[in-house]
């Protein structure tokens, strides 16, 4: 037992390794890596003997993952994107599961209505990591991420609420009132629920000091979060989005700045380890479920998961090509509606990859039902989800990059400038607040004029920069990196310290002035406070 247990943490740590230096090699992306590599590993003897519990998934990694996302997410681009947010992460989930519900009845009507719309709740919550990291590295427009990411926010407790009335309807009688009720408790008490756990941990926030604590506290809150809300029939994922949302907006500047990067520096690396294993796992588990159902006939099972794969795929498109743009028709301010070109809506049709989610979800269909009779075709049911998550996974995300190559999307020449701008910003108002120290003190803090010298040689270096990433964009390349910051050892001694301390926290309030007026947005606000707080700690320690 000991012997199988170590081959396989050795299998899944080869897989994450190998998957990240195969997806850089090759540019294809890393969930399609991942699950590729899994389905290898489950034919070594012993590995493929390892099921993936859907507790494992909605209990242990769900909820982390859920929060990273929500943390560090964007709540001013979301508000305005807020008509196809919803509108994807409400009506389209709900348009696919029945979709895709019906669409299995044609081929296997015995499966009955609502075991299909509990299907159809399974795979309707496209995964936002595997294509919204490809959009990420390939520089798509921001809008596009942004939509995708806060879709995927929402979406998976849509349909986990709608899984949850449909399985409760499977042998069962239910009226619209009991439905509408179940909704309202869901919804409402997640989002209250997770409000809570937000505020009080935002205020013990305040009163832990050291990095560990505050690591260990940033962890357990999305369990807390998720796993109660879960227990009093309420949605853990809004739960959890509602408390990282909270602490992301209200609880980040509650934080000292060393105890912060360095619990910011976790959160990534725990987020890219768990999206890592669980594609692995996910791919694992592929050939064991295909076993399954070796009593059906090939032709029905090849028309069924055919069927269901492109009404999936199909369903979204249409939406976001043909449902989406009514939202101009809607009595909202135009900046809500979101109106997307063309363009930019065929690659967010095109990104529906499911991923782990669905499988976790459909693995949780019980084995019978509320009478006592066995659950309608399960096997079947779970094979097709790990169909429409293959195909969706690798058939999806493999051609993004082609897709976008084609459309010529880029992103505009602001979202390309503004870290550059930001940065700029930042080093202008330190400057300003050097003159403003020379001015009032008398003599001079030592090393201001070395600090000057830094500084006006970082700004120069920015405006090439600056110049340097429009030359590159008119010439089809990738943008210069940023500016080294440092303040290359200008002046020593308490005083100076201090006066740097002091132009740090000017240029971290500048970026929060540009980020609340809405001039950048909130991941580049947190990738440069972070380069601050790596300055405040090297700063502090020195002196």
């Amino acid at each position: 037992m000991s012997t199988q247990v170590l081959l396989v943490v050795l299998v899944l740590a080869a897989g994450v390794v190998l998957g990240r230096l195969v997806s850089r090699r090759t540019g294809l992306p890393e969930a399609a890596v991942y699950v590729l590599l899994g389905v290898a590993a489950a034919f070594i003897p012993g590995v493929g003997e390892v099921r993936l519990s859907p507790d494992l998934v909605l209990l242990v990694f769900l909820p982390p993952l859920i929060y990273y996302a929500a943390f560090f997410s964007d709540p001013r681009e979301t508000a305005n994107n807020l008509v196809p947010v919803v509108g994807q992460s409400v009506g389209l989930v709900v348009a696919t599961a029945v979709a895709v519900g019906g669409t299995l009845l044609l081929v296997f009507p015995d499966v009955g209505w609502a075991a299909a719309i509990a299907f159809g709740a399974a795979v309707a919550p496209p995964d936002p990591v595997a294509a919204g990291s490809v959009l990420q590295r390939l520089g798509a427009p921001r809008r596009l991420v942004t939509v995708l990411e806060a879709e995927g926010l929402v979406n998976d407790g849509v349909a986990l609420t709608l899984f949850a009335v449909a399985i409760a309807a499977v042998g069962a009688t239910t009226t619209v009132g009991e439905v509408g009720l179940q909704l309202l408790i869901e919804i409402g008490g997640g989002i209250g629920f997770g409000l809570v756990v937000g505020i009080v941990s935002a205020t013990l926030r305040r009163f832990v000091r050291d990095t560990a604590s505050h690591v260990i506290l940033s962890l357990v809150t999305p369990y807390l979060a998720f796993v109660p809300a879960q227990e009093l029939h309420s949605s853990g994922v809004l739960a959890t989005v509602t408390a990282a949302v909270w602490l992301g907006v209200r609880g980040r500047g509650l934080v000292e700045p060393t105890v912060r990067l360095h619990s910011e520096t976790f959160w990534t690396v725990l987020n890219s380890l768990l999206v890592a294993l669980l594609f692995v796992l996910l791919g694992i588990q592929v050939p064991a479920v295909v076993r399954e159902v070796g009593a059906y006939p090939w032709s029905a099972l090849a028309l069924a998961a055919a069927a269901v794969v492109a009404v999936a795929i199909l369903v979204r498109l249409a939406w976001v090509m043909l449902v989406a743009p009514l939202g101009a028709l809607l009595p909202v301010r135009e900046e809500l509606a979101a109106q997307m070109p063309w363009r930019e809506r065929v690659v967010l049709g095109w990104c529906g990859p499911r991923g782990a989610v669905s499988l976790a979800v459909a693995l949780s269909i019980p084995l019978a039902v509320a009478n006592g009779a066995p659950f309608p075709r399960r096997d079947l049911l779970l094979f097709l989800t790990v169909v429409v998550v293959l195909a969706t996974l690798v058939g999806q995300t493999v051609p993004l990059p082609w897709l976008l190559r084609v459309l010529r999307l880029r992103p505009d020449e602001r979202e390309r400038t503004e870290g550059v701008r930001a940065r700029r910003a930042a080093v202008d108002a330190a400057l300003r607040e050097l003159d403003e120290v020379a001015e009032r003190d008398e003599p001079a803090p030592a090393g201001l004029e070395e600090l000057r010298q830094v500084l006006e040689l970082r700004r120069d270096h920015l405006r090439e920069q600056l110049e340097a990433t429009r030359h590159a964009h008119h010439h089809g390349d990738d943008a210069t990196d940023p500016a080294p910051r440092g303040d290359g050892g200008a002046g020593t001694g308490a005083d100076a310290s201090e006066l740097r301390l002091r132009l740090v926290e000017v240029e971290r309030e500048t970026l929060r002035r540009m980020q609340s007026r809405g001039e950048i947005s909130r991941p580049t606000m947190v990738a440069i406070s972070q380069e601050l707080d790596l300055d405040e700690t090297q700063l502090r320690r020195r002196r």
